[in-house]
């Protein structure tokens, strides 16, 4: 090995072994003559627990006095005293494996000595000396963010800082051999940024001048401890940025489920030791309980993935989903008998426009004049406003404040109430936000959305008797305010088996005012375009409409509460983006274009409303850089889809919709009785274009924009047919 940093055999009667020339002087040497006393000492700091421990002392040098970490490895059994006899004890392979990193740019802190006492072949004392580096180790970090701050943004800066410098110490040809989370220490910069990770307890090293093979590289990574959603891109950070390649993934996981394995075959193996570990275990463990691990993403405005596939079937509670399909089983004639019926009614039935198309705010204090002032630009449509439980008292009392200067503008306001997994955990907490929430707000208000995406395992649900649990605050809060109107079980995407399980659980005394839905259709592209052959958002509607009617908790009305396309080139502020740009996402760039979105957004709001199954829709969001109609990280510059939206409120707004026009596949013309006249939206499902139908009176065009055109044919960009004004008669 080179001796870049410098070093020298250590002159001290009875022991062996190396210090740094840095501080190869007769006050330091001196002290460590007495090492074994210093350590028990006053002075003395004890850093960690176990066998082989830690303290932290201040040593004496002719630079000053220098906190040093010592390491002192415990007595070994004679077996092993003889091996490491021949083949070097731990404080040498540290000492060695630390000066090693630092020739090669890999931090750790900065090696001091090594020595120790032998009697023949036995170990008598043993020691590691380095400087003490200030600091939390990835483990710790971790801890405090799945605890505490819960929040996504922290981990993945970690991961971005961590899985790099893992990949740099195995380029430069150091395999850590025990590379836990514990052993990878953050220290933070003064204004609290995270530094270069520093890599410690390297006594199972091993290193050569060549990089690592990947068997290698897989088993010191097998050992980082990281849900499956971020281990995934932990490891697609490790190799830098790309994909990782199979062949290394499946060495990975076999060295993963290996070591893991044996990590917990420890119980058999050394039933004894283990139980004395877990009589002194602490009553928090390390990490919480991967179902209980909930993370914010405030880019997207979502809780993130935690769990991999295989992890949330591992905790998933398998009666749950047999008790739903079975549900879904006994619902399902029913429930269909009817979709048939309303299916054929698409349509036929008019419809008053007004107060049916809302919109959902942000109540932050950096949007509200902005957005209020956009609001007024649409004409002042019905709100949506979150609460979340994830937030503070400041910002729910904030937010309560916004909703008051909404109704105090004439402004309808619909709320929905976010559930966070404390909310299950610490149920007080939840009954005590729902009540602030109610007593404030519950006779200004024209619904309440009670829980978020129940079906989202990310959203901290896992069965319908935890979406029971999370309702029961509420249903009591109804019996002392019966004026509310509460709906649900907002249920996210075409799934409706989730939804039957969650309306069982009401009671018949107190049905929901409306059932409330999330009803994504993004994945399909246009909103006409068909899942499974069959559903389209026409259908999907339907059989969400049917359900309700056929449901005795809950009224037939149906209310959309979220619905939006991603944005292209919003990258990790994309909702399918969050919270990594995955090499696929940045190949296969994931979202709509400006005109594209506002063209979906147009058709779902008349397909939807229109159609007679769905009573109401918001568009999730107003303002945000990666959904909404207005691009938050831009000035607030509106999109094409506001404008878009601006012009159907303007003119169909308060109209009263009349019939669909018959026409060829694929044309949508539908017709509505404004105040002064008819007026026809048309468009095109596909890509085709078409003239405009002879059936079709009219004398004014209107693009999707506001602009007034001489000729035009149809397109999936809808027009306005005006028809002649009856002033003019």
């Amino acid at each position: 090995m080179s001796n870049t940093l410098g070093y020298s055999t250590l002159a001290i009667t009875g022991f062996t072994g190396l210090i740094s020339n840095r501080f190869n002087q007769h006050v330091v040497i001196d002290q460590l003559a007495a090492l074994k006393d210093l350590c028990c000492s006053e002075k003395a700091v004890k850093l960690s627990n176990g066998g082989d421990y830690v303290v932290k002392y201040p040593l004496i040098a002719d630079q000053g006095e220098i906190a040093v970490a010592i390491k002192v490895f415990k007595p070994q059994s004679w077996w092993k005293d003889k091996y490491d006899h021949k083949n070097k004890s731990k404080a040498e392979r540290s000492f060695h494996a630390a000066c090693f990193l630092q020739d090669n740019g890999i931090n750790t802190p900065v090696p001091i000595a090594w020595l120790e006492r032998w009697d023949g072949t036995r170990l008598m004392e043993s020691y590691y000396l380095c400087i003490f580096e200030p600091g939390t180790s990835f483990r710790d970090a971790l801890s405090d963010i799945y605890y505490n701050q819960r929040n996504n943004a922290p981990l993945i800066d970690l991961l971005h800082i961590v899985a790099p410098a893992i990949r740099a110490m195995h380029d430069a040809g150091f395999m850590h051999g025990d590379m836990g989370n514990q052993n990878i220490l953050l220290p933070r910069s003064e204004t609290g940024a995270w530094l270069q990770p520093q890599f410690i307890d390297l006594n199972r090293a091993k290193y050569s001048s060549e990089p690592l093979t990947i068997k290698q590289r897989a088993f010191d990574l097998a050992r980082i401890a990281l849900p499956g959603a971020y281990l995934k891109i932990f490891k697609t950070i490790y190799n830098n940025h790309q994909d990782f390649p199979a062949d290394f993934e499946s060495l990975e996981q076999k060295a993963r489920k290996r070591f893991w394995g044996h990590r917990r075959s420890v119980k058999w193996r050394h039933p004894i030791r283990h139980w004395k570990n877990k009589k002194r275990a602490a009553s928090k463990p390390v990490y919480p309980p991967i179902q209980d691990i909930w993370l914010w993403d405030e880019k997207s405005a979502q809780p993130m993935i935690v769990p991999s596939r295989q992890e949330k079937h591992a905790y998933r509670k398998w009666r749950y989903l047999f008790s739903m399909v079975w549900q879904g089983v006994c619902a399902a004639p029913g429930i269909y008998r009817r979709y048939q019926q309303l299916l054929t009614q698409s349509y036929t039935t008019p419809i008053e426009m007004k107060g049916r198309i809302g919109i959902a705010l942000h109540p932050h204090p950096d949007y509200t004049e902005t957005e209020l002032q956009l609001l007024e630009q649409l004409g002042n449509p019905p709100v949506l406003i979150r609460f979340c439980h994830h937030e503070t008292a400041t910002e729910w009392n904030r937010t309560i404040a916004l909703v008051k200067q909404l109704r105090s503008k004439g402004l309808e306001v619909m709320l929905a109430v976010l559930q966070d997994r404390q909310a299950l955990l610490q149920p007080d907490s939840w009954k005590q936000f729902l009540t602030l929430i109610i007593e404030s707000l519950g006779d200004q208000v024209a619904h309440i959305e009670i829980t978020h995406a129940s079906n989202r395992l990310k959203w901290g649900i896992w069965s319908s008797d935890e979406y029971r649990q999370l309702m029961m605050p509420a249903l009591e809060l109804q019996q002392r305010f019966p004026h509310i109107r509460l709906v649900g079980p907002a249920c996210i995407d075409f799934e409706y088996l989730p939804v039957i399980a969650a309306l069982d659980t009401h009671p018949k005394t107190q049905p929901l005012a409306a059932l409330s839905h999330l009803l994504y259709v993004d994945r399909r592209g246009a909103p006409e375009a068909t899942q499974g052959r069959q559903f389209s958002t026409l259908e999907k509607s339907a059989l969400l409409k049917a359900l309700a009617q056929w449901s005795d908790r809950c009224s037939d009305k149906v209310i959309v509460s979220e619905v939006n396309w991603p944005v292209k080139h919003a990258g990790i502020w994309s909702p399918i983006g969050c919270p990594y740009e995955t090499p696929k996402w940045r190949r296969d760039e994931p979202g709509e274009n400006d005109d594209d979105y506002a063209n979906y957004m147009l058709r779902y709001y008349l397909i939807t409303l229109c159609s007679g199954h769905i009573e109401q829709v918001f568009w999730w969001r107003l303002s945000a850089h990666g959904y909404g109609l207005v691009d938050d990280r831009n000035n607030f510059m509106p999109r094409t889809a506001f404008y878009a939206l601006a012009q159907l409120l303007r003119l169909i707004g308060t109209a009263r919709f009349v019939r669909k026009l018959d026409t060829e596949s694929n044309v949508y013309a539908l017709e509505f009785d404004a105040e002064e006249r008819k007026i026809t939206v048309a468009w095109r499902s596909d890509n085709n274009t078409s003239v405009i139908p002879a059936s079709i009176n009219y004398e004014k065009i209107i693009d999707r924009d506001g602009k007034e055109l001489t000729t035009a044919s149809i397109s999936g960009a809808p027009i306005y047919l005006l028809g002649e004004s009856t002033a003019m008669r």
